[in-house]
């Protein structure tokens, strides 16, 4: 049987590392990998369509899309594009991939205000707060080495990321009080704000470098072949062109008196309101990627329909920003602020008469939901690999909530 490494775009299989057993092993891998991936753990394929495409929205769709989630709704999309060399006569591998991201959560109580105003909400304080939204685009050039000792294999690797643009904005506490009628409003807020240099709309243009670190390793026990990884922890500095606002305090709107229309002027809104002026300034600014980090166990299967099995979990680490020091804390502060739950999965390898079959099982991630995945590959010393990771959104339709399509070409020479 032959070694083939499957390094497939989706999240699953590249976590699980999973191999395919063949007769010879070929010096000189190459991939190409293509990664569409849209996750939400609410939203879904009707709200963003009414919402890109228009429509009449009905006050029963809004009241159906605020309850569809969590009290956070969270959306992730990722498009990426790139290719991988390896050489297993050395044990060494380059790649360089286009990644671009969005990463996005706001609760419920903003949607509230966005679909009916603060008429219905007199009396009450909405809460936005923990709304953020990250927009990154980057390219990753990356390279890596293995190091085998008996039957363990210990790979490291590092890349440089090249920045070309980002944009945040990061609500960590807000709140609206409606007065009856309107009489006051109260506003308190804490948000950060941060985008790059906005004079060049080249989506090349380089705003940034940054860095990033890999290492696993792979070892046998009691018959499980055990992988341990923490993938992509790094950090992309902004150049000082970037625009940055920090902003931490209260507006009151108490209405304005007009005993004469012709009087009226903005000293007469300044007696009658209070707000902080708003100040931006321009400066270099740490932001980090999404980091990965987890184990995965694959073992051969008893079963006269799958080859292996395998399961694993995997978390994310992604914080808002550099405010502290690497610590315990910060490791926890960067799994919270990532928006991602840990995702539990299993997988398979099916070798069927025309093809390979790849069927997943995942609970977690963005959806924070269960998903079906499947991938189907064929070939042998040449193979392409074509699959989802949420088969049962495609049969959903209107009430889809994530969609996602990847597709590996593999030659070996």
């Amino acid at each position: 049987m032959k070694k083939i490494i499957l390094i497939l775009c989706t999240p699953l299989f590249l976590f699980s590392q999973e191999k395919l057993e063949t007769t010879r092993i070929y010096n000189n891998q190459f991939q190409w990998n293509t990664n569409l991936l849209f996750e939400s753990d609410g939203l879904n394929k009707d709200f963003l369509n009414n919402m890109l495409y228009g429509g009449f929205i009905t006050d029963s769709l809004k009241a159906n899309w605020i309850n569809l989630g969590d009290d956070d709704n969270v959306f992730y999309s990722e498009i990426s594009n790139g290719f991988s060399f390896r050489n297993t006569k050395y044990n060494f591998g380059v790649s360089a991939y286009d990644r671009n991201l969005i990463n996005a959560s706001f609760s419920d109580d903003l949607m509230k205000l966005g679909f009916y105003g603060n008429f219905n909400y007199q009396n009450e304080t909405l809460d936005f707060s923990n709304t953020n939204i990250r927009i990154d685009r980057f390219h990753q050039y990356k390279i890596d080495y293995t190091i085998n000792y008996n039957a363990t294999r210990i790979t490291v690797g590092a890349s440089f990321l090249a920045g070309n643009h980002h944009a945040s904005f990061i609500v960590n506490n807000c709140s609206l009080f409606t007065d009856t009628n309107g009489i006051r409003l109260d506003i308190a807020y804490d948000m950060h704000a941060f985008v790059t240099d906005t004079s060049s709309l080249d989506p090349f243009a380089r705003n940034g470098n940054g860095l990033a670190l890999d290492l696993s390793t792979d070892f046998i026990l009691r018959n499980h072949k055990i992988n341990l990884y923490l993938h992509d922890a790094g950090f992309i500095m902004w150049n000082r062109k970037s625009t940055t606002l920090i902003t931490d305090s209260n507006f009151s709107f108490s209405g304005v008196v007009i005993t004469d229309i012709m009087s009226f002027n903005d000293s007469l809104l300044d007696e009658h309101n209070s707000v902080d002026e708003l100040k931006t300034e321009n400066k270099s600014v740490k932001t980090y990627i999404p980091a990965n980090f987890g184990f995965s166990a694959m073992r051969p299967s008893t079963s006269e329909y799958f080859e292996t099995i395998s399961v694993g979990v995997n978390v994310k680490w992604q914080p808002y920003y550099d405010n502290s020091p690497l610590s315990f804390s910060k490791i926890g502060q960067g799994i919270r602020e990532s928006n991602y739950a840990p995702l539990y999965w299993a997988s398979a390898v099916s070798k069927l008469k025309y093809f390979d079959a790849l069927p997943t099982l995942s609970y977690g991630g963005y959806s924070n939901d269960f998903n079906i995945g499947l991938a189907l590959s064929k070939g042998k010393r040449n193979r392409f690999t074509i699959g989802t990771q949420h088969l049962e959104d495609l049969l959903a339709g209107d009430k889809a909530k994530s969609m996602s399509v990847y597709f590996n070409f593999l030659l070996q020479f």
